[in-house]
């Protein structure tokens, strides 16, 4: 369960990263396009709703200051060579309204607004209004100017300078573009507040004259258009939240993976004093065995390391082959309870001290019946000596009945038994040892165990080499 949850957070920790950095960056990449698109509205793209021009996130109104014509019949305005300017003229201020419909804030907006017939700008205010006369004509002037703060001899376009100021005569296709005063408020223009019935909105104005026509004549407004940008903030998309929530548990997965690798640290560290104090504690028990009989000195834990490195031959885990290490230090341990005459016996044993010999399997099964922190610990103990024929002792059990880990030591206590030198003879020869073991193989050893004892002695891994051959 734990290496099942360890994995979970690796691959979360992989795998939520990779998830942040592509949606953050697409997230932002896609705020980014939004805030920097200009939006383009038509006037005759959009739903009239009386003079106004409604979009989905924007309004455009052209309206007669106060709702009403608000119009007053002009003076002829002599000019300045005493010439009239109208003979019927009425003049009137316009307003245009810029409504915020929608819930992000307007930027960098401007209108463009096109003279439906010809007519007089003699007033502007706020922002500077980009005048484009004559452009039917094909001699099209070009000239920003904001008409409340000027000298006449600003005034590059056709004019007329008359009592009231001056007068810019524009002509049916011409237009003007209205650039908004941020001094003013007129930009940005924020969205709507919740609480506010209010409309957020920009204001301008201007007043036109129109010769020949009547007090209340209200001029039609209707082509132009209105580009602007919007601009929203990051945080209002849900997306966000998402990801940062989502960056919450990579955060929370990297510091469980953080404490998970120190308290691992820790048990590893931990392990290895454990199973280094459980070694040492096993091989000064062995001590104490082997010191009653020193021609027998370092055999138990040759055994363990020969054992150890057939079981990963074999292919057993890392953790089995260490279990059989321990369990073969531990084979001879029932010797302790042999009395020392028949122990250290140069000469052959007689059939009653041999039988008083065979009893340190049973000795060393019960010494280690209540030793449960390594499963199996009695095993080697008890049934080492048992034959793969069934000829063996203490049970007679044989083949596949045998324990696994008592058949690979029984092999490689065997083949150290001819490998060193004992009271009774020296270490046996390299050739009679291969015989020896070839000859046994199926009989006294497993066939599997053989193989792979020979396959190491082969390698090199075992070597053959009198006292010393605790393997490499």
């Amino acid at each position: 369960m734990k290496i099942k949850s360890s994995r979970t957070l690796k691959f979360l920790n992989i795998i939520l990263p990779i998830i942040i950095v592509i949606g953050g960056a697409a997230l932002f990449l896609q705020n980014h396009i939004y805030n920097t698109r200009e939006r383009v509205r038509s006037f005759s793209e959009a739903e009239r709703d009386g003079t106004a021009f409604v979009f989905d996130d924007i309004t455009v109104d052209i309206v007669t200051r106060g709702g009403d014509s608000g119009s007053w019949e002009s003076e002829n305005f002599p000019d300045e060579n005493g010439e009239p300017l109208f003979e019927s003229a009425v003049g009137t201020i316009y307003e245009m309204v810029v409504i915020n419909n929608s819930p992000d804030t307007i930027l960098d907006w401007k209108a463009v607004v096109y003279i439906p017939e010809d007519m007089n700008v003699n007033n502007t205010w706020n922002g500077d209004f980009e005048f484009h006369q004559g452009v039917r004509s094909g001699k099209e002037a070009v000239q920003t100017l904001n008409l409340a703060e000027y000298s006449r001899y600003d005034i590059t376009l056709e004019n007329r300078i008359t009592s009231v100021g001056a007068m810019i005569p524009l002509y049916e296709g011409d237009y003007f573009v209205y650039f908004p005063n941020p001094d003013v408020s007129e930009m940005p223009i924020p969205p709507k507040k919740e609480d506010s019935e209010k409309d957020s909105s920009a204001r301008i104005g201007f007043i036109m004259y129109i010769d020949h026509r009547a007090i209340d004549y209200v001029a039609d407004f209707s082509e132009g258009e209105i580009r602007y940008h919007l601009q929203t903030s990051i945080f209002k998309n849900p997306l966000f939240w998402l990801f940062c929530g989502i960056t919450v548990v990579w955060i929370s997965c990297l510091l469980a993976m953080i404490i998970v690798k120190i308290n691992l640290k820790r048990f590893i560290e931990q392990q290895k004093r454990d199973a280094k104090a459980l070694e040492q504690t096993m091989q000064t028990f062995v001590n104490f065995i082997e010191a009653k009989d020193p021609s027998t000195m370092g055999h138990s834990l040759r055994v363990a390391q020969y054992s150890k490195m057939l079981a990963e031959k074999m292919g057993f885990s890392d953790d089995e082959c260490y279990r059989i290490y321990y369990i073969a230090l531990m084979h001879d341990c029932g010797k302790i309870y042999i009395p020392d005459e028949i122990l250290t016996k140069p000469g052959r044993l007689t059939d009653q001290e041999y039988e008083i010999m065979k009893k340190h399997t049973v000795y060393g099964s019960e010494i280690l019946r209540d030793f449960t922190a390594i499963d199996g610990m009695g095993t080697g103990a008890l049934s080492h000596h048992e034959r793969y024929d069934g000829k063996g002792y203490p049970n007679g059990i044989a083949g596949e009945d045998i324990p696994v880990i008592a058949r690979i030591i029984c092999v490689s206590d065997a083949f150290d038994a001819m490998n060193s030198r004992r009271c009774y003879r020296n270490n046996l020869s390299a050739e009679v040892i291969i015989s020896e073991l070839q000859k046994n193989k199926g009989k006294q050893f497993d066939p599997n165990v053989i193989d792979c004892l020979m396959s190491l002695i082969e390698s090199g891994a075992i070597s053959m080499s009198g006292d010393d051959n605790a393997g490499k």
